[in-house]
This record gives C-alpha cells, structure tokens and sequence, in this order.
C-alpha cells in the first residue's frame, strides 16, 4: 500500500513563520496528485516533509500504514526527482542510475537488471556510457527520473522537475511521466505520485487530482476539469485557467420583477438562467464579484450585451486574445475563430456567457454557486 495521508500538518520554522497550516490530505494508493499554486505557497515545503528532508512541527504523516513523522529518508519508501536533476558529474549514466543500488547493497545482476528495464523505458539506452556533462537538459531529466525508478519506489515525489526545460521539451516530459505513470498502474507495482509544480498546464493535464496551495493553506482538492470549471473560491478561479479569469463586481438586482446583475456603473444588466437565479435572490441588493473566463466572452457581429474600446489584440496563430475596456478595468477574451480582423482602438460588440459565469462573495471570496 502506498497511499499518503497527510493529518493537520503544520511546518513552523524557529524563526516564528508558520509556513503549513493544517494540511489534511489524502492521497489514494497508485493515484497522481498535483500540489500546484504560486511561489510561497508551500507547496515545496509540503512535498519536502513527505520526503523526510524537513520536519513536520506538528500533525501526522502517513506513507502507507507507517507514521514517518521521524522516519529517516531512506525508510519511507519514496524516491524524489529533483528540479536541478542532481546527477553525479564524475559518473556515466549507468552509474547513475546504479548508484543507488549499489550504495544498498543489491545484487549486481538485479542492478543491471533494473538499470537496463529503466533506460528502455525511458529511452535512455544509448546514452549510458555518457556522462552529464554531455546531455541536454531533457536528457538529464530523463536519467534522473531513471535512477528514482530503478529504486522502484512506494512513492514519487517530483519537485517542479521540468521547469528547466524549454517548451517542447517539456510537453515530451510530461507525456513520459504521465506514461510511466500509467505503465506503473498496470503493472504489479503501481505507485503514487505526488507532483509540485506552479505550471497551470502541467497540473491540468497530468494530475488525477490537483491541489491548489495558498498561502500554506489548501484551497480546493479536486480532479482537474472540477477546478478549472467550478472553482471552490475566486483565489483558484483566478489561479487556474491561462489567461486568468476575469473578474467586475456586480450588483443583484430586481429589475422589472428579474433577478439580474448589474454592471458598468448602473447602466448593463446581466440576465441569469434559473438555476442560479434561485441561490443568488438572496443576494439581492449585495456587491457580488462576477468571473468569467476569456473563452466565455465573445466578439459578436449581432446585438452584444455591450459596445466596448479594444485596447490590444494578441494573435497566437490558432487563437486570438481581445483585451477591451469596461468601466476603467481591462478584460480579455479569448476567440478561436473570427469572421473579420479585430483591430485594437476600435468598438466591438461584446457578448457575454452568463450560462457560465461564476459569482464569487465579495467578503470571504467563497464561490455562492456551490454552496448548501
């Protein structure tokens, strides 16, 4: 079994600074779980107390049916790819992948065994009479991820391994964990892996689950397609999604015996279809955030909601972004496919989703959609 459970986990340094509060988080046997949030968030701190290289000031860590509060590293059935690869200079790639083998005493036949399993894997092979010093950062990356696997451990943790990487290299890396990951499953070994990154598109494509870290406090828990499309609170619907979610304040209003959502200083209201309209009545006469994504505005030749000032248009080949003007604040929208040029210093009619949209309390943040 190698499930992680994480039980009020808190990381206070000497200094005073409590960087974890109160991490609960069950991670299921062989699952892929994504820690994902901005720089400070703790998300490294978090996955550096799974691997025994910080302390935990309090709570319990679980890796499998063991408390590894006090459990040394090499007890805990983990194996860590680090971001900077921390391959050995001196040695080849075999040797690399070997050491750790070595250093706990297995058979020579089993290393070369395991050593040669992994580089078929992860198509390394000819490369193993080479030392880092002549391979490419992908390569690197690839041999690192080797030697964590010849160790066939419990538990994955990956440190943000692929942001040395260009973008291309990158995609090719994330399809090859997310394969070993599969190939693991199948396997009689399945193993779980616990991923940290800050890369939005990392954690929606590779994860089973992702949790979203702020401020050393988790904010949502969730499969990948739950959090992009309903966000827990506005932090996460504003984190996750490239471009960032939109967000104006809004007012409920009674407008002629409806419900609406007034905008643009009292002079746009915003219709809502039924279901929500019964959660937001209560709301009525309230400030509330309203959030749309990029990809729910729309540039419409018919009648909009409204007539806005594009300031900048972003041509990104298959897709353009429209940035426009709405009561001094700038949104963005997405478009993937136009009838004519959009320019910027011109009026367009704008269009706006309300099916999806999103509404936030203005107080706590909390997303009013998805509460009881």
């Amino acid at each position: 079994m190698a499930q992680v459970k994480l039980q009020n986990i808190n990381k206070v340094y000497k200094n005073g600074f409590h960087a974890v509060h109160d991490i609960c988080l069950d991670i299921k046997d062989g699952e892929f779980m994504v820690l994902v949030g901005p720089s400070g968030c703790a998300k490294s701190t978090t996955l550096r107390m799974m691997a025994g290289l910080e302390s935990v000031s309090s709570g319990q860590l679980i890796i499998g049916d063991k408390v590894c509060n006090d459990a040394p590293p090499k007890d805990r059935g983990i194996a860590m790819v680090f971001q900077n690869y921390a391959l050995y200079p001196h040695m080849t790639v075999k040797q690399n992948l070997a050491f750790g083998l070595e250093t706990a005493r297995k058979p020579k036949a089993e290393i070369e065994k395991r050593v040669k399993e992994a580089a078929e894997i992860l198509e390394i092979s000819e490369l193993l009479t080479r030392k880092p010093g002549q391979l490419s950062g992908g390569q690197c990356q690839r041999v690192a991820l080797g030697r964590a696997m010849v160790r066939k451990p419990e538990v994955f943790l990956f440190d943000e391994p692929l942001s040395n990487l260009d973008a291309k290299l990158r995609v090719s890396m994330r399809m090859r964990i997310s394969r070993l990951h599969e190939q693991l499953k199948q396997s009689d070994r399945p193993a779980t892996m616990v991923y940290v990154t800050h890369d939005q598109v990392e954690a929606l494509t590779m994860g089973d689950r992702i949790c979203v870290l702020n401020k050393g406090k988790i904010m949502q828990v969730d499969t990948p397609m739950n959090v992009y499309h309903n966000p827990k609170n506005k932090f996460v619907a504003e984190f996750i999604g490239s471009p960032s979610m939109n967000m104006m304040t809004a007012k409920v209003i009674n407008h002629d015996g409806e419900i609406k959502l007034q905008v643009k200083d009292k002079t746009l209201n915003l219709p809502l279809n039924e279901s929500k309209l019964e959660i937001v009545k209560k709301w009525e006469n309230i400030e509330i955030d309203l959030g749309l994504r990029p990809e729910h505005i729309s540039i419409t030749n018919s009648d909009g909601d409204m007539q806005a000032f594009i300031t900048d248009v972003e041509e990104m080949g298959s897709e353009s972004f429209v940035y426009f003007d709405l009561i001094g604040k700038q949104l963005i929208c997405k478009q993937t496919e136009l009838s004519t040029k959009i320019n910027k210093n011109e009026v367009q009619s704008i269009k706006f989703n309300m099916e999806k949209c999103h509404l936030f309390d203005k107080e706590t943040g909390e997303n009013i959609l998805l509460l009881n």
